[in-house]
């Protein structure tokens, strides 16, 4: 799945699902070494505070847009909230099913736009 699949950096607490979400982020950042954070365990899942620099964009730097489409192709949800001064916090968390109920699910990326695009 991931180019960047060292298990060096797999912390000892870390689940197989918790794993998972750490493996996107490091193919969202090009490398375990270019998160400028700590990933550190959030429940089932993780989280990571990083800068919000120019990483989180739609275009050129697409960052936001990359997250996005390995969230839903990976059945990892995402928020993104404040962290301080310069920082947004990352939450990741496994889904295992694309139906059922609205916590337990993640919907391939087909299917969000058609939802979204339905409401418009």
């Amino acid at each position: 799945m991931s180019k960047y699949h060292d298990e060096d950096y797999r912390e000892p607490w870390m689940t197989d699902d918790q794993w998972a979400c750490a493996l996107l982020l490091a193919d969202l950042f090009y490398g375990f070494h270019r998160i400028d954070g700590t990933i550190k365990k959030d429940w089932d899942g993780i989280k990571v505070a990083v800068g919000n620099g120019n990483w989180a964009a739609s275009f050129d730097y697409d960052g936001l847009t990359r997250a996005v489409v390995m969230a839903h192709d990976r059945m990892i949800r995402i928020e993104i909230k404040p962290a301080g001064p310069e920082k947004i916090k990352l939450h990741l968390e496994k889904r295992h099913q694309r139906e059922g109920a609205m916590r337990d699910r993640h919907p391939t990326l087909e299917d969000a736009v058609k939802d979204i695009r339905a409401g418009m």
